[in-house]
């Protein structure tokens, strides 16, 4: 008996299934709680941080408003003391009295006077205390200060030193006198005590003829509010620090000092210069954010991380009625509030995985309880799919798993009998499928075969029909260039030209079907100019609509890119294949061309250089008003070999147009749309992505009347040209061509003799078939490159074999390019001139007037978007649509008088390519 084996992968376990969402949810739930307790602590720091700044400066506030205001107070008294006659500042010994009663009151630093004639009484307090009285007085010497000891009466008890001093030099006074009114003084130092700063506030005295009569000061020391500031304790490492807006520090709650010391000169600190990173991060944030001190207007609050640690900060401006302006820095670290938090977080991590321990030992035994008696019930299974199909599992003692066994048992039994049939099944099964594999296989080479045998048929095909079309095309091309043959003879060489091309294109046709199907159609994209792209098949369409005397309409975006990067040949015969369809089937009526820019930029990949490039999304449209498609016909229009409409009409074609359009289209990544009412018309659309070309330069257009036919000689020496062919007729027709020009030429039936006359000739130029026999054209065209004075022979590979495994076997056996058969003598002769760098003679034609250029610029010229029917019509030789845009242009503007007066003057003479000459160069 046969067994099926188990498709082993890795899955979950039951056991694992019941315990990892139970840990999940468990988990989760204490997670979250912790997370959402850990955020509400925060929000509470956050709040309890803004709380305690603001408390804190409020004190710092206070505290400056009520010392800052002491020497105001001081200043007050002593001026109604003054007014009152109860201060004579003249008495020295009764004002320094006064001054030292004062300061025994008051918690100063400094209360002095000084006159215009350099006087000076003053009140010093010491470091410990003591008082000192400093007097400056003509009875003594002006510029020498003395300084006395006093008694605890405020009496002078002895000269203790004598300083030069000159009080009209010190801050407290100049700065009162220049502003001439009660001022705070600069911050300075003291002369004998650098290491102090203080600040004095100072009034002014005038007499009655507003004359100064001296300063009345009063100095407050810093280092008072800094020990204010570092007795105020919030948090563990709570800061505060007061600014001037120059910079400098005014006091600290840090031990930081002030000042720096410098060639044993105290000068003052500057904040930026602090040895405290987190005053000096704060201050460099200030200074970043607003520039500088100065633009801080309003209270600012904010949050800072400096080293690794955040900081809660609260910059308050502060200022008093005197001109005081300070900041006011209040900083409190986050670390002196999440200590608790961050412990509380520990313990909650802690009952998390204390809680995830508990939840994975329940759901383990839970899950044991559960899956043990589904774990039986697997591995009976397993044994049963490896074909011990005598399995039977214990009843369990829960409800739904003893059912489950039951059912289980039941379906073992079964199992056996089915297997046991299956079985013999499986034998007859494989013996049908063993039969079946050899048809295929047998079909499969069969249908190699045939697909081989209709590529080689194609491929012979094309060449048979080829050769014998060389020679018609070839001819036809050689009696176009005589210039003696009379019109009807002319016209006979037409009919047969076109009836070879006719032939030619249904050849073409069935060749690309066949590559279509086999896969083998490849894109081939060059860069071309679009305008002139639109203009050659306007001109081929144009005279066929002219033959069925229908109208044939031609609108191009004025937005359309110079110049594009696509496949011109293949863009070309799908829009000839729907043109042709939509002229080939209206009578009435007209034919309507359109392109339109649907999308000027877009960005599109390049797949072989992968670069962005720039491109337009361009739809092109055809409609026309002809005999239409049945609903049942428009499902079938795209299939090879399937044509519409009637007899006649079915009969012009092969009914591969549209599907090689169809087709080459996708292959371009779009796809034709159509829409179409049986009776009225039908209407072809397609959009392609085309890739732009930037810095595109035209190419130059030879004139319309230098064609391959007006060519009678090059310039220069003559030129040898070697022609190697077996089919004598296939050499006449290149050899008549040539000669016509004035190349000498050589001919060789086979590749063998070709290298002999080569090795005689020394020829210029070689042009060769590829099939041949005795040696064909590869094997000599490997053979000459071997040899050093052919490496660097223009060599050209001509067949009707047009495979482009043709084309790449010639390329790699060393030629230099391909021409296909039927040699069409425009692209002979541009091959010629481009590897033997030819100047062509043409025939002497008539020349078109040309317009003077003094004539030019007194013409105005319509925009380029009314000129195209107009260059059109006047390209075809059409007079009566030259007359019709004519009449049309003359209602535009009357500045277009004198353009249209020079037109008309042409038409008269007949001279409508002197128009389109005319013409040209406005419609770039």
């Amino acid at each position: 008996m046969k067994r099926f084996g188990i498709l082993r992968s890795s899955k979950l376990p039951l056991r694992l299934i019941l315990i990892v969402p139970f840990v999940l949810q468990t988990f989760a739930a204490v997670s979250l709680v912790g997370y959402l307790s850990f955020r509400n602590g925060q929000k509470a720091v956050n709040d309890l941080a803004d709380q305690l700044t603001s408390k804190v400066n409020g004190l710092v506030e206070q505290h400056l408003n009520t010392y800052l205001a002491t020497p105001h107070q001081v200043n007050q008294v002593n001026l109604a003391a003054i007014k009152l006659g109860m201060l004579n500042l003249q008495d020295y010994d009764l004002a320094s009295c006064y001054f030292w009663k004062q300061m025994r009151v008051f918690n100063i630093g400094y209360i002095s006077f000084a006159n215009p004639k350099g006087e000076f009484i003053g009140v010093e307090r010491l470091d410990n205390g003591h008082l000192l009285i400093n007097e400056v007085s003509e009875k003594r010497t002006i510029g020498k200060l003395y300084v006395y000891s006093t008694d605890n009466e405020g009496n002078r008890n002895q000269l203790t030193a004598i300083k030069d001093y000159n009080p009209l030099l010190e801050a407290w006074y100049t700065d009162a006198v220049k502003m001439g009114r009660p001022v705070w003084s600069q911050i300075y130092q003291w002369e004998d005590k650098p290491e102090i700063f203080s600040i004095s506030s100072s009034y002014p005295l005038y007499d009655n003829s507003q004359n100064i009569v001296g300063v009345i000061s009063v100095d407050l020391l810093l280092t008072q509010i800094s020990d204010f500031l570092k007795n105020l304790k919030f948090g563990k490492q709570g800061k505060v620090f007061i600014l001037e807006r120059s910079g400098f520090i005014v006091a600290s709650s840090t031990n930081e000092s002030p000042y720096n010391v410098i060639d044993g000169k105290a000068h003052r600190l500057s904040v930026f210069n602090s040895q405290s990173h987190t005053i000096k991060g704060i201050a460099d944030y200030l200074q970043k954010k607003f520039g500088s001190f100065q633009k801080i207007q309003d209270t600012q609050q904010f949050t800072l991380q400096i080293k690794g640690a955040r900081q809660f900060v609260k910059v308050t401006p502060w200022q008093d009625k005197l001109g005081l302006d300070w900041l006011v820095i209040v900083i409190v670290p986050e670390t002196d509030f999440m200590a608790e938090i961050n412990a509380n977080s520990h313990t909650t991590i802690l009952l998390c995985v204390g809680a995830l321990i508990g939840a994975t030992i329940l759901g383990i035994y839970t899950s044991r309880w559960i899956a043990q008696p589904i774990l039986h019930l697997t591995q009976a299974s397993s044994a049963i799919a490896a074909g011990n199909l005598e399995q039977t599992v214990e009843i369990s003692g829960v409800k739904e798993l003893s059912i489950l066994s039951q059912s289980f048992n039941q379906m073992a039994g079964q199992l056996n009998d089915f297997f046991t049939a299956l079985e013999r099944t499986n034998q007859e099964l494989e013996q049908r499928v063993e039969l079946r594999t050899k048809e295929l296989k047998t079909a499969k080479e069969l249908a190699d075969a045939a697909n081989q045998a209709k590529s080689e048929f194609l491929a012979n095909m094309s060449h048979e029909l080829r050769t014998p079309l060389n020679g018609i095309l070839g001819y036809a091309q050689i009696l176009q260039r005589d210039i003696n043959a009379s019109t009807e003879q002319q016209n006979a060489v037409k009919v047969i030209y076109h009836c070879g091309s006719h032939l030619l294109m249904l050849i073409n046709d069935v060749l690309d079907i066949a590559k279509i199907e086999s896969q083998k159609l490849d894109l081939y994209p060059n860069i071309f100019n679009f305008n002139d792209f639109f203009l050659g098949i306007y001109d081929m369409c144009r005279i066929k609509a002219e033959q069925k005397d229908i109208i044939f309409s031609y609108q191009i975006s004025k937005d359309i890119p110079t110049a594009i990067h696509a496949d011109e040949k293949r863009l070309r015969q799908v829009l000839l294949n729907l043109l042709g369809n939509a002229i080939k089937f209206t009578d009435d009526g007209e034919v309507k061309f359109s392109v339109d820019v649907i999308n000027p930029d877009l960005l599109a990949i390049d797949n072989h250089q992968g670069e962005q490039l720039s491109t337009s999304k361009i739809r092109f449209q055809i409609e026309d008003t002809g005999v239409g498609i049945s609903l049942e016909q428009l499902q079938k229009i795209f299939l090879p070999f399937e044509q519409v409409g009637d007899s006649f009409r079915k009969a012009e074609g092969t009914g591969l147009g549209l599907a090689i359009s169809c087709q080459i289209v996708e292959m371009m990544g779009s796809k034709i749309h159509v829409e179409s009412h049986y009776g009225k018309g039908s209407k072809f659309w397609f959009d392609l992505d085309l890739p732009k070309v930037a810095d595109y330069v035209s190419s130059e257009v030879p004139h319309l009347d230098k064609c391959s036919n007006h060519i009678i000689r090059y310039k220069g020496t003559q030129k040898t040209i070697l022609v190697v062919d077996d089919i004598s007729d296939n050499r006449a027709v290149i050899v008549n061509l040539l000669k016509q020009v004035g190349f000498g030429v050589i001919e060789a039936p086979n590749g063998k003799e070709g290298i002999s006359k080569a090795q005689e000739y020394q020829p210029d130029l070689i042009i060769t078939d590829l099939g041949m026999p005795i040696m064909n054209g590869v094997q000599m065209t490997q053979d000459l490159r071997s040899q050093p004075e052919f490496a660097q022979t223009v060599i050209i590979a001509s067949s009707a074999s047009v495979f482009s495994l043709n084309r790449k076997e010639s390329l790699a056996a060393g030629c230099n390019d391909f021409l296909p058969k039927p040699v069409q003598a425009e692209e002979l002769f541009a091959q010629l001139k481009s590897y033997l760098k030819l100047d062509w003679v043409y025939e002497d034609i008539k020349i078109p007037q040309q317009i003077s250029s003094e004539n030019k610029e007194d013409i105005v010229f319509p925009p380029a978007t009314e000129l195209v029917n107009l260059y059109q019509a006047a390209k075809a030789g059409y007079v009566m649509g030259i007359q019709e845009e004519v009449n049309r242009i003359q209602k535009l503007d009357n500045e277009y008088v004198t353009f249209t007066n020079k037109i008309l003057n042409l038409i008269e003479d007949f001279e409508d390519e002197a128009i389109v000459e005319m013409l040209k160069p406005y419609l770039a």
